[in-house]
């Protein structure tokens, strides 16, 4: 089972960690890595105590080849803030779409609708549908996903201090394929002062910010 100690905001050869940027997660080195793990294995982060509900837990939006096209989805406003704030955008570049979910070629000005979603808000892990899409390998799609309304305690044990940043340092962007099988580690980007990892996406599974 996966073993919820901690939130968000959701390869098989080379795994590579994040490295964390000093203002966004375009910045900064890659650090490498090699990293397959079980669920159990994994810490998935959990909402604050005080965090707002998700204003959506599913998306659908048409992607289309020559077009840029992106969407989020929002926790609802605090009642002090100027504004909402983010679990998840997916952006899909104009050159990034390029088969369906069936190998098909995609052409120009063609749509094919994505969903988002988020079916357990207590785990944050994402899901991208249809499985099996196809994106150029040098215009990969780009999740990415906050940990604003995470609860910053990562370690659970009642302050917010410097072991917890430690344990921030280490966050990544992990997916699974299906249920059961191990969770891998992507290729991202970490920006401890955003609270946000951006990775690039080839294809579609389920995705979540772990250490």
């Amino acid at each position: 089972m996966i073993r919820p100690s901690l939130a968000v905001a959701v390869l098989v050869a080379a795994l590579v960690a994040c490295a964390d940027g000093p203002t966004s997660p375009a910045a900064g080195p890659v650090v490498p890595s090699f990293d397959l793990r079980d669920e159990a294995d994994l810490h998935f982060l959990q909402p604050a105590p005080d965090a707002p509900a998700l204003a959506q837990t599913s998306v659908s939006f048409y992607a289309v080849r020559g077009q840029d096209r992106e969407a989020f989805i929002w926790y609802h406003k605090r009642p002090d803030a100027r504004d909402s704030t983010k679990l998840a955008r997916f952006k899909v570049p104009k050159s990034s779409l390029i088969r369906d979910e069936k190998g098909k070629p995609i052409a120009v000005g063609d749509s094919l609708l994505i969903k988002m979603s988020v079916p357990d808000s207590s785990l944050q892990i994402v899901n991208l549908e249809p499985a099996g899409l196809q994106f150029a390998a040098d215009k990969p799609a780009k999740l990415t996903l906050w940990y604003l309304e995470a609860d910053h305690d990562f370690n659970e044990d009642g302050v917010i201090n410097k072991a917890d940043r430690t344990i921030e340092a280490s966050f990544q962007i992990w997916k699974q394929e299906k249920a059961n099988d191990p969770w891998e580690s992507l290729l991202c980007r970490l920006s401890t002062v955003n609270d946000q990892v951006e990775a690039d996406i080839a294809g579609f599974t389920r995705y979540a910010v772990s250490y």
